[in-house]
């Protein structure tokens, strides 16, 4: 366990009700020689509020004149703690009361017993909850299993706690809304930092309608944001298919059996592609993909893996069917289909948290 360092608790504000500064006022409670850094995102109208805030104990306020978005909101208290050039752990925390005072404690211990970790304070959703947070959570969760090879409970919440020797790493993430905090999530994980959760409690207020979640827009951000990191798998998906049409129309005629020696080979010229992608880092290719010995075997073994597959269901429908190209674009479906339930369900049952 590390020796206790200086706390900052960093909360972004937008259009905020009573919840702040009762927030404020418990962790006033909670906490001795602590600061919090409250960050009013543009909002209008709440002059009251924020004005009851700024004159609370360790408080610091600090303004945008326009609505910039929750990622820009973190980034400005980050580069405010950075100017101050002292040893600390961060922890940030919502502003609209869905996160007790007692787990943002418990998320800061437990950081103190994992120095140098991203932790998060992670939900159990035990209980129903709002459709509009579980489907982009599950959502977002299956994504970042598929495409980063991690499992996560929550990679929505908002209550995080790390150390500020990552500031630079934070204020490098893109993103300016929602979708930021899923992109810290995913470059963590190529950068190798450890990330721990612990559980903590699950609180939707009125069906969580106070939320400035947008559905729709921000929804999208957070699965484009995702996404683009399997950019490496979707074209050697089309790389693989392309060879496989290349080699059918030239070579069909020289070989019996061709469609499964064909189809072997084409998915190994695509897992070549997609290695070198990985490892030069284009196309948000993961350049630490193979930097391990267990992480590479598990990359190297999962594509043999799928080349196999690949190959038992061309076999298969190669006894109903005559055409081959089709074929091949049913079985690729086929594959992403299963591998996105198999993550599915193997999320489902994770038991993940670390307390």
């Amino acid at each position: 366990m590390v020796s206790k360092r200086k706390l900052i608790i960093v909360i972004p504000a937008y259009e905020p009700d009573f919840h702040l500064p009762e927030l404020i006022d418990k962790l006033n409670s909670f906490f001795d020689d602590f600061s919090m850094i409250v960050v009013n995102d543009g909002s209008k109208s709440h002059d009251d509020i924020f004005n009851d805030v700024k004159n609370k104990p360790n408080v610091t306020l600090l303004t945008h004149e326009e609505n910039k978005g929750k990622g820009e909101t973190l980034k400005t208290a980050f580069r405010y703690i950075k100017e101050l050039n002292i040893n600390s752990v961060i922890v940030t925390a919502d502003s609209d009361g869905q996160h007790k005072p007692s787990d943002i404690k418990k998320v800061y211990e437990f950081y103190l017993e994992n120095d140098g970790a991203l932790v998060l304070g992670s939900r159990k959703f035990e209980t129903p909850i709002p459709k509009r947070s579980s489907f982009g959570n599950d959502v977002a969760r299956i994504l970042l299993r598929i495409y980063e090879n991690k499992h996560l409970n929550d990679t929505q919440t908002g209550l995080r706690a790390f150390n500020s020797n990552l500031l630079d790493f934070m204020l490098s993430i893109k993103g300016s809304r929602f979708e930021y905090e899923m992109n810290m999530l995913a470059e963590a994980v190529r950068e190798n930092i450890d990330i721990k959760e612990i559980a903590i409690e699950t609180i939707y207020i009125n069906e969580n309608k106070a939320s400035h979640f947008r559905p729709v827009r921000d929804f999208s951000r957070i699965s484009l944001c995702t996404i683009k990191y399997g950019l490496p798998i979707f074209i050697a998906a089309f790389v693989d298919l392309l060879a496989f049409i290349i080699f059918s129309f030239v070579f069909k005629d020289m070989f019996e059996s061709w469609l499964l020696y064909f189809s072997a080979l084409s998915g190994l010229i695509a897992t070549f592609v997609c290695t070198l992608i990985n490892v030069f880092g284009i196309f948000y290719g993961n350049r630490k993909i193979l930097s391990r010995k267990k992480r590479g075997l598990r990359y190297i073994i999962s594509c043999f893996l799928l080349i196999g597959m690949n190959l038992g269901l061309l076999w298969v429908f190669d006894l109903f069917m005559n055409n081959y190209i089709v074929i091949r674009i049913i079985t690729n479906l086929i594959l992403l289909l299963v591998l996105g339930f198999a993550n599915y369900f193997i999320l489902k049952k994770s038991k993940l948290y670390e307390g």
